[in-house]
């Protein structure tokens, strides 16, 4: 019997509300404790995968152009992306693709990173930019982007005024004198597309006559090529040169002019080579290094010169140093992985290396060597949990 008498209160059975919490705080945790496993399972699923798993394989492509956007100088980068990281990149991203990022060379920061393809073996080459669009040409025929976002405009077979377009990159070339890509068709025509510009007229009497047998259906071979070598020239006729130093191991610069030669600096350095860059704003020719070589020295443009070397006598290491022809200073140095070094130069005189990084045994990373000296590695390919570029 309940005694109401105690403490002055009285007793009540509980009510409707409380009984239903009640039973609502029992539903919670057994729903608590049946989400576990799943958050567990989510976890393994899609967390730990990603955790355990590497990087996708980033292997760049010759065959990077130059542009601007706002004011900025950018470099226009194809690569392969092969491989995924974690489940959710299994289930959303393509294993192979070929992208192309363009990269502000002051900064080091992708404008923007989009893919052309999601084949093996696929190979890009950007052909001319304009002040808003970049022609590139693909194994599939061209593609035209915008330079702002890297939307793709037009491509193939969509593109107005080519009806019938050869996909091969050798079906393609830019004229610079007349400002223009030109295109063959399937029947052997010519056409042009004037820069910014996203569809094509037929070619005038110049520019047939000038690209009569200059463009082929066949689909040219795009190995990654390199041109170095112990001497290198320098604007105004000069030439740079790795020396023996005599009895004493070790290769020193000197500078060759028509009166003599002059050391520059009192670096020495080991099994090197001066990399070769084509002029400022090109890239390496399709048929390059058997057709025309390059004879310039990287970095010349700017009053420096590029060397790749052992680090040291005793090592098999290697190692980009940046040398000032004005000082003799070494500005930089990077270390850097196996293999051979190749050498693009912008319009503003920043200097792009292609090397490996070191232990890094998938393929060539990237190094900007601004006008002042600096050497800064560059990341292309990054991306992030969802596979988008990081």
């Amino acid at each position: 019997m309940n005694d109401t008498s105690q403490s002055g209160y009285v007793w009540a059975p509980p009510g409707p509300y409380e009984v239903r919490r009640e039973r609502r705080v029992r539903f919670r945790r057994a729903r608590f404790f049946a989400l576990v496993p799943v958050v567990i399972v989510g976890f393994m699923l899609f967390g730990f995968s990603y955790l355990v798993t590497p990087e996708p394989d980033v292997t760049l492509q010759p065959g990077a152009g130059f542009a601007a956007v706002s004011g900025k100088e950018i470099a226009l980068l194809p690569y392969q992306r092969s491989g995924k990281r974690g489940m959710y990149q299994m289930i959303t991203q393509d294993m192979f693709q070929v992208r192309l990022a363009a990269t502000e060379l002051d900064t080091g920061h992708a404008l923007w990173d989009v893919p052309l393809a999601d084949k093996l073996s696929w190979q890009a080459r950007v052909l001319a930019s304009g002040s808003w669009n970049t022609y590139v040409v693909t194994d599939d025929g061209l593609v035209i982007l915008d330079l702002t976002t890297g939307e793709i405009l037009a491509r193939d077979h969509g593109i107005q005024g080519l009806p019938r377009p050869v996909t091969s990159r050798g079906a393609y070339g830019y004229d610079a004198s007349a400002k223009a890509v030109v295109a063959m068709d399937a029947d052997g025509g010519l056409r042009t597309i004037a820069l910014d510009a996203i569809s094509a007229v037929p070619a005038s009497p110049e520019v047939v006559t000038a690209w009569a047998g200059k463009l082929s259906a066949k689909r040219p071979i795009g190995a990654t090529s390199s041109s170095s070598g112990t001497e290198g020239l320098l604007p105004g006729g000069d030439a740079v040169r790795l020396q023996p130093r005599g009895n004493a191991p070790g290769l020193s610069l000197v500078r060759r002019t028509g009166g003599g030669g002059t050391p520059v600096g009192d670096a020495v350095f080991h099994e090197a080579q001066i990399p070769l860059t084509p002029p400022p704003g090109e890239a390496e020719p399709e048929d390059f290094p058997t057709g025309r070589r390059s004879t310039t020295a990287a970095g010349a443009g700017a009053g420096l010169v590029v060397v790749h070397h052992n680090r040291d006598v005793n090592s098999r290491d290697r190692a980009l140093s940046v040398v000032s022809l004005r000082t003799g200073k070494v500005t930089a140095t990077l270390p850097t992985g196996t293999g051979t070094a190749r050498a693009l130069t912008s319009p503003g005189n920043r200097t792009l290396i292609y090397v490996r990084a070191p232990g890094d045994t998938a393929g060539e990373g990237l190094v900007v060597i601004s006008p002042d000296g600096r050497a800064t590695w560059v990341a292309v390919g990054s991306t992030d949990y969802f596979g988008n570029p990081g």
